[in-house]
């Protein structure tokens, strides 16, 4: 009798997803010169009823082999902004921000202002173009910095803290772009989904990294709300010129042609040294100009409380409190409160 043939199946070898090898199934990646920056970009304020919604990139240069580094960060404060920083703990965050500020600036920040001409991408000039002069105290009245106690030596200090035993590592570049409510309103009534509005400042962000440094990235990014497959929902970047190396529910990660690696990531600010110091300075930025409103209406009303801005019991008592104030002043609707 002959025996019968196995069938004892052969473990199927994994897809590998190493971007050197994969990148020939799409545009094929030049021979580096010189090694990517490592960048990281994360989102603030998607959700909240109130305030800006800022997205943040941070470029580091490193002798790393990689610059996960959470064990560097966490030794040195640099974590996940919804752990290391929120609504009346902002100083360590703060140190940080006003000494990347004063890097950018060349002199000591003084004022908010300050803080966004150095870190903002745009610009004062196109971040104020869209106010309406009736509503433009709301936002931009004068305010000072430190705002929340946070200290630039400290922050000084903690930058040049990066270097460890395995290597060097320095900020090249911050910028954060940030939508007021009432661009914010507009760009989603634009786009069709908030999402797709944070993607866009998202690859605004990284378009301005390569542009200004002329490097080839290396990028982390925070996941976007459900997206799970991005090329199809690109604005800036070309989806004709990106391979797919991965698309996961947690994780998705492309090459594109001129720009470099693209991971996206859930929770990619506990993990990433860049996403982590982008997201604590995103949540400055957002938490400095939530400041400045709060300061404008206690101003006229000393009884309204501050507020952060989300979808909370304070904040929804401050927007009914403040309903006549606001139309004493004629602040826009719009430019109070998001309408999605």
């Amino acid at each position: 009798m002959n025996a019968r043939p196995s069938t004892t199946k052969r473990p199927r070898k994994r897809a590998s997803h190493d971007p050197q090898q994969l990148s020939m199934l799409g545009p094929a990646r030049p021979e580096r010169t010189e090694p990517p920056l490592w960048v990281g970009v994360d989102e603030n304020g998607l959700g909240p009823r109130l305030g800006p919604l800022v997205a943040t990139a941070c470029a580091l240069e490193t002798s790393r082999k990689d610059a996960s580094a959470s064990k560097l960060g966490a030794s040195l404060g640099i974590a996940d902004s919804k752990v290391s920083s929120g609504f009346g703990s902002m100083a360590h965050a703060e140190g940080l921000a006003l000494a990347i500020a004063a890097q950018s600036l060349g002199r000591t920040p003084e004022h908010a202002d300050d803080v966004l001409a150095a870190i903002s991408l745009d610009g004062l000039d196109t971040l104020r173009a869209p106010c309406p002069s009736t509503t433009r105290a709301q936002c931009w009245s004068s305010h000072s910095v430190p705002a929340f106690g946070g200290e630039l030596a400290q922050g000084r200090e903690i930058l040049a803290s990066l270097g460890d035993a395995r290597g060097r590592t320095q900020v090249v570049r911050v910028r954060s772009a940030i939508l007021c409510a009432h661009t914010y309103n507009a760009a989603v009534a634009r786009r069709g989904s908030k999402l797709d509005v944070d993607l866009e400042l998202f690859e605004r962000l990284l378009l301005d990294v390569r542009g200004a440094t002329g490097r080839e990235l290396r990028a982390v990014c925070g996941m976007v709300g459900g997206i799970r497959r991005y090329p199809q929902r690109f604005l800036h970047l070309d989806a004709a010129r990106t391979t797919t190396i991965e698309e996961a529910r947690t994780r998705a990660s492309y090459y594109v042609e001129d720009l470099g690696d693209v991971t996206v990531e859930v929770d990619a600010d506990a993990s990433s040294l860049p996403v982590a110091l982008a997201s604590m300075v995103g949540k400055y930025v957002r938490e400095l100009a939530m400041a400045r409103q709060n300061a404008f209406y206690r101003g006229h009303d000393p009884e309204l409380p501050e507020v952060s801005g989300y979808h909370d019991a304070v904040t929804g008592r401050f927007v009914e409190a403040s309903r006549l104030l606001r139309a004493k002043l004629e602040i826009r609707d719009g430019c109070f409160e998001r309408t999605s």
